[in-house]
């Protein structure tokens, strides 16, 4: 499981440090692609194929299914973890959230996200407020 909040830098080639922690659960490779709040996503193997299996089961006519396909495919590359640790974050997705020198990685459990630190802060505001944090554990039901 990803879990925790990590600052690491990009360098100039566009690679960046994967913590050990979640270069264990990545030895058997992984996919980054667009996530759905102006961040990265990287996913395993496993779950990339699940997401590419149920996706082959709609229909290509519908405008809504090839759409989601170039989101899904169009913005998704095979991550390569180097000897030093480092993925490479392809261009165009560094582009399209706005990365640049630094990035903040956050684990969300069987996935983790890759932000550009000033979009982070403000998701992290609604995530220091208790108020709003107890509404988003509303619908968990989990008991001490």
């Amino acid at each position: 499981m990803f879990f925790g909040q990590f600052d690491h830098s990009i360098d100039e080639k566009g690679r960046l440090i994967i913590p050990a922690r979640y270069r264990i659960l990545l030895e058997d490779g992984g996919y980054i692609m667009l996530g759905f709040d102006d961040n990265l996503m990287v996913m395993h193997n496993e779950d990339f194929e699940k997401l590419s299996t149920n996706f082959r089961e709609k229909n290509l006519a519908n405008s809504n299914t090839r759409q989601m396909g170039r989101a899904i495919f169009g913005s998704a590359d095979k991550l390569d973890i180097d000897k030093n640790g480092r993925i490479l974050i392809p261009q165009f997705l560094r582009e399209a959230v706005g990365l640049g020198g630094s990035a903040k990685l956050i684990g969300i459990g069987s996935i983790f996200e890759i932000w550009a630190p000033e979009y982070w802060a403000e998701k992290q505001e609604l995530i220091k407020d208790g108020n709003a944090r107890a509404d988003l554990f509303s619908d968990l039901e989990f008991s001490f």
